[in-house]
């Protein structure tokens, strides 16, 4: 792996947050070592030759620079790839628009809706389609529907008491 002047910084970055390989770190030492040394890198110089030879007890003489670049990470949204940015945006888009389809159409509540609309009855030999005129027909007939499925209820029950003492009857019958 070679280092060219234009990613050494990015490398040296990496260095700093420690998230370098040790083939990339030897890249770098190498760099310092064999290659012409941009101004504004200088000071890192003795920095790298120290960690090259193995940290001897013996600190290099670092010289402190005022200008010297700052090893900073990078911001959130300059770490995020395109692709990840692009289907964010493509899925705020599908959202916005789907709640703008959904709120611009009429919901229908203004206007009273019937179950019974376009019913109508023939009292007399005359139809009926008002609505009004025809629900309490329609309540008084399912009054009379209820009442006739509960006497009818009523017989059957009667029905399967009567079957049931005439079986217990022949029972006795039977044992007599």
């Amino acid at each position: 792996m070679e280092l060219t002047h234009k990613d050494i910084e990015k490398y040296i970055a990496r260095f700093m947050e420690g998230e370098t390989t040790n083939a990339e770190e030897q890249a770098i030492y190498r760099f310092f070592r064999t290659h012409e040394v941009p101004e504004h890198l200088k000071p890192y110089a003795p920095m790298f030759a120290w960690y090259e030879e193995g940290m001897p007890e013996e600190a290099p003489a670092i010289q402190v620079v005022a200008d010297a670049p700052k090893a900073m990470k990078l911001p959130l949204w300059r770490r995020i790839p395109v692709e990840v940015w692009s289907m964010g945006i493509a899925a705020m888009l599908v959202i916005g628009i789907g709640l703008g389809v959904l709120f611009s159409f009429d919901d229908g509540k203004d206007e009273e809706w019937s179950c019974y609309e376009g019913s109508y009855i023939v009292v007399n030999g005359k139809r009926i389609t008002d609505v009004k005129k025809i629900m309490p027909i329609i309540l008084e007939t399912l009054a009379e529907a209820e009442a006739m499925e509960k006497d009818l209820e009523a017989r059957l029950a009667e029905n399967d008491r009567i079957e049931k003492y005439v079986a217990e009857k022949e029972a006795m019958l039977e044992n007599y």
